[in-house]
């Protein structure tokens, strides 16, 4: 179930066009993300790996629950980054994109805690949401910082 997160931030792979110190601010803040990106996917490998079949709701919660704390971690280093101008809005929505889908993880959680059929699919069914929701509003917001970025 988790296993489709591992690629939730694209890396933003393009060196920025732009004078020199313009370029180099911006090849930090392509850098930076990719190191949040990588960070994050390292984490989310390693926690999606523990829900299986045979997993308990309690093991499940537990994975969730690290889960949450990996999507805290990249959306604190995201809002640590010094953003060129040019892409804030962007860079917010991606922060925003992340920012929301660790709620809609939370609420997967929360599921859990008293799990019986309908709750276990209830959680399935929005960490299933979150999930496409989330790798659209980042698959755009990279696409939108891509774009700025290599136009200067």
């Amino acid at each position: 179930m988790l296993a489709l997160l591992v690629p939730v931030l694209a890396a933003v792979g393009l060196l920025a066009c732009g004078g020199d110190d313009d370029r180099e601010a911006k090849n930090d803040y392509v850098r930076q993300v990719n190191i949040a990106q990588n960070e994050f996917a390292a984490n989310v490998s390693t926690v999606s790996q523990r829900i299986t079949n045979k997993s308990s709701s309690a093991q499940d919660r537990k994975t969730l629950e690290q889960f949450q704390t990996a999507i805290d971690d990249v959306v604190t280093d995201l809002r640590a980054i010094k953003v060129p101008g040019d892409v804030e809005s962007e860079h917010a929505q991606l922060v925003g994109a992340m920012s929301g889908f660790g709620g809609q993880i939370e609420k997967a959680t929360l599921a859990l805690r008293n799990p019986d059929t309908r709750t276990i699919a209830e959680a399935q069914r929005t960490i299933q949401t979150a999930t496409q929701t989330v790798n659209t509003r980042i698959d755009a917001a990279i696409a939108a910082i891509n774009s700025k970025l290599s136009q200067k």
